[in-house]
C-alpha cells in the first residue's frame, strides 16, 4: 500500500493563521521524510474548514521544500476557476516539482463558498463540465486553441508552460459513484474516494467503478484510486478516541454548516453516535488501523491519504501520530515506502 497526507489546513478559533500553515507545511515535510508518498491539499473558501484558498500556490511552496513527495490537489474546484488559469498554474507547480503534480478536479459541494462568489450552484455541474473539456483540450494540442461555451471563450491562445509531465499531469476526480465513475472510466482519470465513506460503500463504489471500465474494455488498476481517511494513532482505541473526538467533532460541524443551503438546517449532532460512523475514520492503536487498513485493500484500495490536521488537535499529538504510524503500521504493508535512510 501505499499512504499520503490530506490537507486542509483548518483555522480554529484562536489560532494563528500563520501557525496553522506553519504547522501543516511542517507535517508533509516530516511525512515525506518518514515515508509518506503524496500530500494532497484541498481547495476551500471564506471559513475556518479551510484556509486553502488557493492550493497550488501551497504545493509550488512545497515542491521547494520537498525531493520525491507527490503533490495533488484534492480538489480543484473547476466552476470557480477560469480552467486556461489554472491549466498554466498547474504546469508552473508541474515544472517546479518536475512532475509531481497530481491534479485533482470537482465540481465542489459548498453552497457557502459558491454563494460568497456569486456563481450559481444549480449551475455546478454545467460549468465543470465545460471547465473540464477546456483543461484537458488546451493540453492536448500544440496548436493556438479557441473554445466559445456557456462560461468560457478564448480565441488563439496557447497555454504557457506546458507541464513536465507529457502531455499532462495525472487527472483524479472526486467521486463515489454513477456519473462520476462513469466518467473516469470514459476519459481515462483516476478516482479519489472522500474521506467518511463507509467500508460497505467502498466496496460498492470500486465494484462500480470496475463495471464501468469493463464496459470501455480496460481493467481495474488499483494505482488509480485514492481512497481518503481521518487519522489519528495512540496507544489504543480508547485512548485515540478520548484524545481526538471533539476536534474532530468540530471539524465535521464546520463542514455541514459549509454545505448547508438557504432553508435547511444541517445536522450538527455529534457525528460519532451512530456507532456505524466511526467507520469511517481510522482512529485506534496501531493494531486497530493495520486492521481497518487491510479492510479497505480487501476491496482494492492500496492508496490511502490521511487528513490529519484537523480542529484543533494539537500539532505535537499530529507528528507523534504520523511517526507511530510510520513505525508502527507502515511497515506491515508491503509496498510501504521505507523510512528515509533505511
Amino acid at each position: 500500500m501505499q499512504f499520503g497526507l490530506f490537507h486542509s489546513v483548518q483555522w480554529p478559533a484562536g489560532s494563528a493563521q500563520y501557525d496553522r500553515y506553519q504547522q501543516s507545511l511542517e507535517q508533509a515535510v516530516h511525512a515525506e521524510q518518514i515515508g509518506f508518498e503524496s500530500v494532497w491539499m484541498t481547495e476551500h473558501h471564506f471559513s475556518r474548514h479551510g484556509i486553502t484558498a488557493d492550493n497550488l500556490s501551497l504545493l509550488s511552496h512545497l515542491a521547494a521544500k520537498t525531493d520525491r513527495i507527490r503533490l495533488g490537489s484534492a480538489v480543484s474546484v473547476l466552476p470557480f476557476h477560469d480552467p486556461v488559469q489554472l491549466a498554466e498554474s498547474a504546469g508552473i507547480v508541474d515544472q517546479l516539482s518536475g512532475g509531481r503534480l497530481d491534479l485533482g478536479i470537482g465540481r465542489g459541494n459548498m453552497w457557502s463558498e459558491f454563494n460568497g462568489f456569486a456563481v450559481s450552484y444549480e449551475d455546478r455541474a454545467h460549468r465543470f463540465d465545460e471547465a473540464a473539456q477546456v483543461l484537458t483540450r488546451v493540453w492536448q494540442s500544440d496548436e493556438p486553441f479557441t473554445h466559445h461555451g456557456e462560461f468560457y471563450d478564448y480565441d488563439e491562445v496557447v497555454v504557457q508552460p506546458r507541464p513536465y509531465q507529457q502531455p499532462h499531469p495525472p487527472i483524479w476526480l472526486a467521486t463515489a459513484g454513477g456519473r462520476g465513475l462513469q466518467r473516469c472510466a470514459e476519459q481515462g482519470w483516476n478516482v479519489l474516494l472522500p474521506q467518511g465513506l463507509q467500508p460497505d460503500a467502498v466496496a460498492e463504489a470500486i465494484a462500480g467503478y470496475k463495471a464501468e471500465l469493463a464496459k470501455v474494455g480496460a481493467t481495474y488498476n488499483p494505482d488509480n484510486v485514492v481512497l481518503a481517511r481521518a487519522l489519528y494513532v495512540a496507544d489504543d482505541s480508547e485512548t485515540a478516541w478520548n484524545e481526538v473526538e471533539a476536534a474532530y467533532v468540530a471539524f465535521i460541524t464546520q463542514a455541514r454548516r459549509g454545505v448547508a443551503t438557504p432553508g435547511s438546517t444541517p445536522d450538527l449532532n455529534n457525528p460519532f453516535d451512530v456507532e456505524s460512523r466511526k467507520k469511517g475514520a481510522v482512529f485506534g492503536g496501531p493494531q486497530d488501523i493495520i486492521e481497518m487498513l487491510h479492510e479497505v485493500e480487501a476491496v482494492g484500495i492500496e492508496h490511502v491519504i490521511f487528513f490529519v490536521h484537523f480542529g484543533d488537535l494539537p500539532h505535537e499529538r499530529i507528528m507523534r501520530s504520523l511517526d507511530r504510524f510510520a513505525q508502527d503500521v507502515m511497515p506491515h504493508f508491503s509496498g510501504a515506502a521505507k523510512v528515509a535512510g533505511d
